[in-house]
């Protein structure tokens, strides 16, 4: 039999989605409003539904989201709405979102209809149903009076219903469909981890990061950048890769190299760790993963107004089981002088806001994301120790010295956690 989903409306959309695409027998939806403060929400829920082709049925316009006796009002008047047009199909409240009051006068007025109707009953089941959308356990159980079951949990979203449902527009990013670059960089992408990774590495990475960002920014004038006598031996064999996959001049007898493309200083400059953490996402085995996703929040998303409308790009972005996973790296160093920084402390490349970093993945992400939203700062760097607090506080998981086996195991065990039923 076919169904109704009855959506109550509130700043989080993602628990009303969920449920409506799970639901293969669904008809169509209603939106209920408790006052006409989040008509921007009903608007973004219903080209979502729409790209679904599930039409919105019917809008439910109130005066009041916390005035009991005018909610009840409302319920009433909507269950008469749709035992005139919709008599032949189950009615399906979600009572996760809107606010707590509008949830208990929808779900009181369904109980309510189910026990003065007990002949609108459907093969046993009451024409009136009541579900909830558990995220935090993947559930969905239904609420009836007299019923214990719930739902199994499904995999409905894609990445854009995610980013579209928590208000951010995207504009590009790179996925399985254009990611052929990345994936022609694989072999040169993990053996920039490993030399970053062996002894006097740290070293090695700073000055070539170092000499990429500062290319860059002069890159019309001045592409060519000098390597310290210090690391240059280190460079060698690193330095012959990089010649050979064309983004880099050098003649072996000096310290001087010259970057070829603009590109080249973007990628040198810590996108490799961008693109490592991609590559190894994918062979994770996450539904959808996505790197350089940019774009803007829309007006209404964000509260502070200095964010209002500012673009933003995300480095890598997962999507699995209806969750979001948002990750930022960091080839930079955030303070430990080591190696090239501690002997070049002019370098403010890499003596980056620490707080910054992290209220920035606190906040957005959790915009982004939504309420069981993850996320995982990758960094090439071992991070000190009062970041590392602040990363606990803030429930952000932190790959650090990171290197293909360690960004393999953090990921990993997100894979395990996200796909857990």
């Amino acid at each position: 039999m076919k169904t109704i989903h009855i959506n109550l409306i509130s700043d989080q959309l993602l628990p009303n989605i969920i449920l409506t695409f799970t639901d293969n027998l669904c008809h169509g939806c209603v939106l209920v409003f408790g006052d006409d403060s989040l008509h921007h929400k009903g608007e973004i829920l219903t080209r979502i539904y729409n790209g679904r082709e599930i039409p919105v049925l019917y809008r439910s316009e109130g005066t009041s989201s916390h005035r009991l006796t005018q909610l009840k009002k409302q319920a009433n008047q909507l269950l008469e709405w749709l035992s005139l047009h919709h008599a032949d199909k189950h009615w399906i409240l979600n009572a996760t979102c809107g606010t707590k009051p509008m949830a208990l006068a929808f779900v009181n007025a369904f109980n309510h209809f189910n026990n003065v109707h007990p002949e609108s009953a459907k093969e046993g089941i009451p024409q009136a149903l009541i579900l909830y959308t558990d995220s935090q356990n993947r559930e969905l159980p239904i609420l009836n009076d007299g019923v214990d079951h719930s739902w199994q949990w499904r995999s409905v979203m894609t990445l854009p219903e995610i980013l579209e449902a928590n208000g951010f527009e995207y504009s590009d990013y790179i996925n399985h469909e254009n990611d052929h670059d990345i994936h022609g960089r694989t072999a040169l992408t993990h053996r920039i981890s490993k030399s970053f990774n062996a002894p006097q590495g740290n070293s090695l990475q700073g000055a070539l990061q170092h000499a990429a960002t500062t290319a860059f920014k002069q890159f019309a004038t001045c592409p060519t950048q000098s390597l310290p006598i210090s690391v240059i031996n280190n460079f060698t064999i690193l330095g012959r890769h990089l010649v050979q996959a064309g983004m880099i001049e050098w003649d072996e007898q000096t310290q001087d190299i010259t970057f070829l493309s603009e590109d080249a200083c973007r990628y040198l400059s810590g996108r490799w760790l961008e693109e490592l953490t991609y590559l190894i996402a994918k062979e994770c085995g996450f539904k959808h993963v996505a790197m350089s996703v940019a774009g803007k929040w829309q007006t209404t998303a964000l509260h502070s107004g200095s964010e209002q409308g500012k673009n933003n790009e995300f480095d890598v972005l997962i999507c699995h089981n209806n969750q979001l996973l948002t990750i930022e790296c960091k080839a930079k160093n955030f303070g430990n002088t080591t190696g090239y920084e501690a002997s070049n402390p002019g370098t403010t490349e890499y003596e980056t806001s620490n707080q910054d970093t992290v209220l920035k993945l606190e906040s957005l992400s959790r915009k982004l994301g939504g309420l069981f939203g993850e996320r995982l700062l990758v960094s090439s760097h071992k991070v000190p120790d009062a970041m590392e607090q602040r990363l606990k506080d803030n429930h952000i998981d932190l790959c650090q010295s990171a290197g293909t086996q360690e960004i393999n195991a953090s990921l990993r065990t997100f894979f395990n956690k996200m796909d857990s039923k």
